[in-house]
């Protein structure tokens, strides 16, 4: 994936990112203007999530707004295209003028135009966090943990809850993720003392044999997995894998890979919110509510807009005076936590250089080609 810039965009970007900060984002008259940069189209689709920011601010607005001003969003598409995110960040800034992101799901968003928004002094709440610098920037701060932050949680499940010691990990690594990954494989090495058995970040979407092959030869009793589904698991029962454990990733969790997981093999998915295939679980009931009333789909994406755009509201009620960027940042820096039931810890923006404040994981398994919720709870490396 090419993530560079143009001299073109890269001019632009820097001439519009050092005026941002003087008179952006400064009305205090009509609607108060929110942004986001979503993957509606293009390799990365997440259509659902704008929806569902929408419809939360359109709930508010109908309960008379937040100090009688409605709230706006104005969404823009990038489709994982690196010169139309830097555009679509550029426009929200300086034509649009708003006064936050919020609910932006894109794939390069973040590292693109991180300094575009530190530069303009704006806050970003992602609904969806995928590239690493929306973890480590001091003006974004997501409401998942991301994939790293879950890897963590995958493997600290497969050690601590299902008590294994061979604990392998087969992996394709997308570009720009490397490093991610590496660090999440220290930082559950650094609270358990374990290393992994095996370690192959180069599964691709040929033929699984090899790799399952070599995996039951290294004896592996839990499998990180990331990659395509149905193949690699009519493989495993091939190989007689039936007292593996097997754990996927947020991406995985799907109605549609439950359904073509043979049945016998043990299949695990870590979650970033509560599970969404039960609504009866904490939180899940507004957010049922929210995208059942306004006829959006049901994913775990959504359920990040919700929650994106209920921590927003939140915390803009709290400010006394006019919302505008400055007060809208300087309310986020200075919020105090907030216990949100769909995720596993407190969210809080703050005032570091990096945010990453959701941790941990709740996990479901594959029964009866359905997905099971389990009963643990929240498993956040080294508190449980």
């Amino acid at each position: 994936m090419k993530r560079s810039l143009t001299g073109a965009v890269a001019v632009a970007a820097l001439a519009l990112s050092a005026a941002a900060c003087s008179d952006a984002g400064s009305s205090t008259d009509g609607p108060i203007k929110v942004g986001s940069v979503n993957g509606v189209t293009g390799l990365f689709q997440t259509p659902e999530v704008p929806q569902a920011v929408k419809a939360v601010f359109e709930e508010v607005n109908k309960a008379g707004g937040v100090n009688g001003r409605k709230i706006e969003l104005i969404s823009k598409d990038d489709a994982m295209n690196p010169q139309r995110s830097t555009e679509a960040a550029l426009e929200l800034l300086e034509s649009e003028s708003v006064v936050a992101l919020v609910g932006s799901s894109s794939a390069v968003d973040c590292g693109l135009n991180r300094a575009t928004y530190g530069n303009s002094g704006i806050v970003s709440i992602p609904a969806v966090g995928v590239d690493p610098a929306c973890f480590t920037s001091p003006n974004i701060a997501p409401v998942n943990p991301g994939p790293f932050k879950l890897l963590t949680a995958m493997l600290y499940y497969a050690s601590e809850t299902l008590k294994h010691d061979k604990v392998c990990m087969y992996y394709t690594v997308l570009p720009g993720s490397g490093g991610g990954i590496d660090a999440a494989v220290k930082e559950w090495s650094d609270i358990t003392g374990k290393r992994l058995a095996v370690k192959d970040t180069s599964v691709g979407e040929g033929d699984p044999t090899p790799y399952l092959v070599a995996a039951k030869a290294a004896g592996c009793q839990a499998i990180l997995y990331n990659a395509t589904v149905g193949p690699w698991f009519a493989q495993a029962q091939t190989q007689g894998l039936q007292d593996v454990d097997f754990i996927m990733g947020a991406n995985s969790y799907t109605d549609a890979n439950a359904e073509v997981i043979p049945d016998g093999l043990n299949v695990y998915a870590g979650t970033e919110w509560q599970p969404y295939t039960d609504e009866t679980l904490p939180g899940n009931e507004r957010w049922a509510k929210i995208v059942d009333e306004n006829k959006i789909q049901k994913t775990a994406f959504s359920q990040g807009a919700v929650m994106a755009a209920d921590v927003f509201v939140q915390v803009l009620k709290t400010i006394k005076g006019d919302v505008t960027r400055e007060s809208v940042t300087e309310a986020f820096k200075k919020m105090r936590p907030i216990q949100y039931p769909m995720v596993g810890t407190p969210w809080i923006f703050g005032p570091g250089e990096a945010h990453s404040p959701i941790q941990g994981s709740r996990f479901v398994k594959v029964e009866n080609r359905r997905w099971k919720v389990l009963p643990e709870g929240f498993i956040v490396p080294g508190k449980n």
